[in-house]
């Protein structure tokens, strides 16, 4: 069953963060991101499922090398009946402009970034928490993958 989504249509906010595990290098990243709400939602008995498209820009930093993220791909949300909190997953294509950091090399430009996280309404805004995976998926000779924690806030409208 079909239903209206509850949230505004559009967030935007900014994210930071760390390394998780798994690399050498000790990184840190800074992005800016736009959440669109798409019409598809489901009502469950504790909540609705939702759909978005995700879209980031950043700035990926680690053992003195830098490069620029882009990604844009879709989420999957499950927000309780109240809309206070949010269970998110999610998968984007992914660019980064440098694909060596340090000791570190991703194999090339192209790779693919998924999530899964949670949010707390704090109204308007949001206060986010992902756990985030981007590698290559075997496109390349080399796959290091990167792991982040990556703490944001946005602003509903």
């Amino acid at each position: 069953m079909a239903v209206a989504a509850q949230n505004p249509l559009w967030e935007f906010g900014i994210r930071g963060g760390k390394k998780a595990w798994g690399v050498d290098e000790d990184y840190r990243v800074r992005e800016i991101y736009l959440l669109r709400a798409l019409p598809w939602s489901a009502a469950l008995a504790k909540g609705v499922l939702t759909t978005r498209l995700d879209f980031s820009t950043g700035h990926l930093e680690a053992d003195g090398d830098e490069g620029a993220i882009l990604a844009m791909g879709l989420d999957l949300v499950w927000q309780s009946a109240e809309g206070e909190v949010e269970i998110e997953g999610g998968f984007r294509p992914t660019v980064l402009d440098e694909h060596v950091f340090g000791s570190d090399d991703y194999g090339g430009f192209q790779q693919f970034t998924s999530h899964l996280g949670i949010a707390l309404k704090i109204a308007p805004f949001m206060c986010s928490y992902r756990y985030q995976h981007t590698s290559n998926a075997g496109i390349y000779d080399s796959n290091d993958g990167l792991n982040l924690h990556l703490f944001g806030i946005g602003y509903r409208f």
